[in-house]
Parts: structure tokens; sequence; C-alpha cells
């Protein structure tokens, strides 16, 4: 029986997984850093789980899609928890949806739990997914890999057919721009935000000034880029505040603050808390 969230994982020799049914009698505590794509399809029962410190509660017939490096903490399972999920690398991802919009990768961070299903749409799903198990399970096929990437592609098409019903409401033209500039910004944000907290640093990185940058994100998102790249800063703080025993000073010098003063005050505007405080909260709990 599986004991934990290692669903997530991938062994050397494979480059996808998937499961059919798969019970999750216990919920694994510790706090991660997601490295692949995983799609949920939750079966049966109810779990709270956090993505990027952000709370969902789970329930039959919703859709969970992760991102790697997400942070993913699963905090509770009912005692009949069942998914079937389907993991694959990076590389496969980007292959695959090649020709989507950007925007559908902003969506996906932004949303990554769907409304329950109808019954017909869970039962299309559960098919798929059972599709992609009996590919999965072929380990001698010729063609196991393309046909896997077929079936998936199909899969997240349908996603993005909702998604561009939902999301996709400008102009076209000039949006697909704009669109693809806030994927590369959220991109750049995600690898760098721990170190770098400026919006200068992100136009440079993007060859546009602080002013255009600004404009597009906020129109897009609703929030500016500087509160963008704090929110993802204050994720990296928890991240290390929760899984390691890196004093203050460590951490602080690690993610390139002036100080240790100057890092407490950061994190306390943005929280409420001092990190020691945060810390002692959660060692708690």
């Amino acid at each position: 029986m599986q004991t934990n969230m290692n669903l997530f994982q991938l062994s050397d020799q494979e480059s996808f997984a998937a499961g059919i049914d798969v019970p999750i009698s216990a919920p694994s505590f510790a706090l991660q850093k997601l490295e692949n794509f995983t799609i949920l399809f939750i079966c049966q029962g109810n779990a709270r789980l956090e993505v990027d410190f952000q709370r969902y509660d789970l329930q039959p017939r919703q859709v969970m899609k992760l991102l790697p490096n997400q942070f993913f903490q699963c905090l509770e399972v009912s005692v009949d928890f069942r998914v079937s999920y389907i993991t694959f690398t990076p590389a496969i991802m980007h292959e695959i949806t090649v020709r989507f919009d950007p925007s559908f990768f902003a969506f996906l961070k932004q949303y990554p739990l769907s409304p329950p299903l109808t019954a017909d749409k869970a039962e299309n799903h559960r098919h798929l997914l059972q599709a992609v198990y009996d590919i999965y399970m072929e380990r001698t096929h010729t063609f196991r890999l393309p046909i896997f990437k077929n079936f998936l592609q199909n899969f997240l098409m349908e996603i993005y057919d909702k998604t561009k019903a939902l999301f996709l409401h400008r102009n076209a033209a000039n949006t697909s721009r704009q669109e693809e500039l806030l994927e590369k910004f959220i991109s750049f944000v995600f690898q760098h935000s721990g170190t770098q907290r400026e919006v200068q640093f992100y136009a440079d990185q993007l060859c546009i000034t602080t002013r255009y940058l600004s404009s597009v994100i906020q129109h897009l998102t609703g929030h500016t880029p500087k509160e963008l790249i704090d929110i993802r800063c204050i994720q990296e703080i928890k991240m290390q505040l929760r899984t390691t025993n890196k004093t203050m000073q460590e951490i602080a010098f690690e993610l390139d603050f002036p100080d240790q003063s100057f890092f407490a005050r950061y994190f306390k505007k943005h929280t409420g808390l001092t990190p020691v405080a945060y810390r002692a909260q959660k060692t708690e709990v």
C-alpha cells in the first residue's frame, strides 16, 4: 500500500510513470520541492495539500496539476483517499506543449486545482488515464514512449481548451506577445527570486524597461512584478526554515540579504512573523 507521496518521483530509467486508483494511507509531512510534472485525478476520499504554501482541499473528480519547482506538502488524507496519476519529466512537457500559448503555463501555476468534473467528464478522464497506465505497464512495447506522449498531449489539450475559455479573453495579436513575456518573467522568478528581488534584474533579463514590465504583468495578473517576486522569495525562505537546520545568518547569506537584521525585517513585513517565530510555529505543528 502506498504510504507517502513518492508517486512524484521517477527512477533514472523512466521518463514517465502512471498509477490507477492508488491508495494513499498516510500523508508525507515532509515539505518537498518538485522536480517533475504530475497530474493527479482524485478517485475517492479527501485530502488537504499545500502547493507553494497555499492550501487546497481535494475531493473526488477534481484534477490537480503540479509543476517542477513548486513547493508541495501533503497535510491530511482521509482513510479512503485514492488517486490516479501521471508523472513525467519537464523535457516531455516541453516537447508536447511547444505550440501552446505561454499563458497556459501561467494558468496552471495560478489555478493548479480544477473544480469537480461532471460525471461524464470524469469518466472520460478515467478512460484516458487507464490507457496511459496500460502503455506504462507495457515495458517492452517498441513505441511505448511515443504512444504515451500522444495520450498525454490529448489530455493536456483538453485542459488547454478549457484554459482558453476561462483565461484567454484578450486581443490575440497583442496579448500573445504579452503572455509570452509573462511566462518568461514567471520562469525567471522561479529560477532567481531566492537571490534577486529587484524588478530591474528581471527587466534586464527580458531586455525591456521596468515600466513596460510592470504594465504588462499588472495587466495580466493583477499583481505588480515586485509582489510576485516577493511572494516567491518568501516561499523560498519558508522552505529553508521548514526543511533545514540552517541558522538565520546562514539563510540570509545564502539568499543574498545584506545582513540578518534586514532578512528578518523583510520576512516579517510579508508574513507578520519573524523567521524564528515562523520556524518555531511550524516545529510545534
